[in-house]
C-alpha cells in the first residue's frame, strides 16, 4: 500500500518538473544561430583546455608504432597478392 503511495507521489513530482524542462528545451531552441555558435566556440574551447597533448617522447614512440604497422600490413597484403597471383597461375 505504502509503496503505491510511494509511485504515485513519484509521478506527481515527476509531472511538475518535466514542463519546467520542457520551457527551458523550447527556449534553448528558439536561440539565435549566432549565440548557439558561440557558446559551441566556448565550449571547443573549454575542452581544449583538458586535453592531454603528448610530449616529445611519446609522440616519437607513437610514431615509430605506427610506421611499424604500417610496415607490417603492406609485407602482409603484398605476400597475399603474390600468393593468389602464383594461384590464378596454376589455375590457367
Amino acid at each position: 500500500m505504502a509503496k503505491k503511495i510511494l509511485e504515485k507521489e513519484t509521478k506527481k513530482q515527476t509531472s511538475k518538473v518535466v514542463p519546467a524542462k520542457k520551457a527551458k528545451e523550447k527556449k534553448a531552441k528558439k536561440a539565435n544561430i549566432f549565440s548557439r555558435f558561440f557558446q559551441y566556440l566556448k565550449d571547443v574551447r573549454s575542452e581544449m583546455g583538458k586535453v592531454r597533448w603528448p610530449n616529445k617522447k611519446e609522440m616519437l614512440l607513437y610514431s615509430g608504432a605506427t610506421l611499424g604497422f604500417i610496415v607490417i600490413f603492406a609485407l602482409f597484403f603484398t605476400l597475399n597478392d603474390v600468393v593468389i597471383s602464383a594461384l590464378k597461375q596454376l589455375v590457367r
